[in-house]
Formats: structure tokens, C-alpha cells, sequence
């Protein structure tokens, strides 16, 4: 279907016939009214310059919308509302696509979250079996030392006692020799002494 291009003329030809057509009914209407007898003639002019008002403000909105381009600017509008459109359809997929991203590293993370928390747990338990194990081996180590002290202080004890009686029993000896043994006593002591040091040589 061929469009017809559109003519600013014939609007203007039939906006002024219908003006007219306007002031004549006006004007009927006002003739075919004589019983009251008044004249209507000032009512008449008054209607007429208002619609003589009406036609030039037409006529002017019509010129300057054909001049400022009516048409191409609600096209344009329109284009851009589009683009806009289209902008923000694909401003809202990508924002769905990054919320579905974030979501999803969202759930990688609790999941590694959950798996460290695992191995730190692991990591503790093992760190707190090898503390509990060095400080009983410590412990034992130290008990052992302790029980070696002991019984080196136990010894040196008794070898100090030994040592002491021993002391003191050579004291009683020579104490009960000196009192018991007699000149004659003293005599044979000498005399072994020597014979056993001569068979020695």
C-alpha cells in the first residue's frame, strides 16, 4: 500500500471551512431566534473572534510543529525509549548473570569454608596428640632422671654411712686393741708383721 504524502494545505483549507461553517450555523441559530426581539448582532461578533482565536492558534500550533519536526522527534523518542529499553533488558540480564556468579562462589565458599574449618580441625587434633605425646615423654624423661638422682643420691648415702661406720669401728678397734692388747701382744704382732713380710720377698 503507497502512502499519500501528507499536505499541510488541505488541513488549513478544512480547518477554515469548518470555522466558517461554525460562523454560519452561529448565525442561523441567531436569526431563527426573533420572538425575543433582542439584538444578538454584539454576541455574534464576539463568538465569531472567538473562534477566529481558536483558527489562528491551530494554525499557529500546526506551522510550528511542522517546523520543529513532530514526527521525527517522537520517532527519535521513540528509538531511544527502545535503546533504553534494550539497554536495561540487557543491564538486567547481565545483573542476573553476576547474581548467579556471586551466588555460586557463594556456595564454593561455604564448601571450602566448611573444608578448612575441617582440616584446621584435623591440624589441631594432631597438633594436640603430639603435644599430649612430648610432654608424657618429657614427663617420663623427667621421672627417669628424677628416679636416677635418687638412687645415686641413696648411694652416695650409703657409701657416706659405709664410710662412717667403717670410720668408726676402726676408731672402736683401735680404741678396744689399745685397751686389750698387752706388751707381749705387741711382740708377736711385730714378729708376724716381719715374717710375712720376708716370705713376700
Amino acid at each position: 500500500m503507497v502512502r499519500r504524502p501528507y499536505r499541510p494545505g488541505k488541513f488549513l483549507v478544512l480547518v477554515v471551512m469548518a470555522v466558517a461553517g461554525c460562523v454560519l450555523f452561529c448565525g442561523l441559530a441567531a436569526a431563527a431566534d426573533p420572538a425575543h426581539g433582542q439584538d444578538r448582532s454584539a454576541d455574534l461578533r464576539d463568538l465569531l473572534y472567538r473562534f477566529i482565536n481558536f483558527t489562528l492558534l491551530v494554525i499557529i500550533l500546526f506551522v510550528v510543529l511542522k517546523k520543529v519536526g513532530i514526527r521525527q522527534f517522537f520517532v527519535s523518542r521513540t528509538e531511544e525509549i527502545k535503546k533504553k529499553l534494550e539497554e536495561l533488558r540487557s543491564g538486567k540480564e547481565e545483573a542476573e548473570r553476576k547474581y548467579r556468579e556471586l551466588e555460586q562462589r557463594l556456595q564454593e565458599f561455604e564448601s571450602k569454608k566448611q573444608e578448612i574449618i575441617e582440616q584446621f580441625r584435623a591440624e589441631g587434633l594432631a597438633e594436640k596428640e603430639k603435644i599430649v605425646n612430648e610432654a608424657q615423654s618429657r614427663v617420663k624423661q623427667i621421672l627417669e632422671q628424677a628416679e636416677a638422682t635418687v638412687q645415686q643420691e641413696i648411694q652416695a648415702a650409703r657409701d657416706r654411712l659405709r664410710g662412717d661406720v667403717l670410720t668408726l669401728a676402726t676408731r672402736q678397734a683401735e680404741e678396744i686393741i689399745a685397751r686389750e692388747m698387752t706388751e707381749k701382744d705387741q711382740d708377736r704382732l711385730v714378729n708376724d708383721f716381719i715374717e710375712r713380710v720376708g716370705k713376700g720377698h
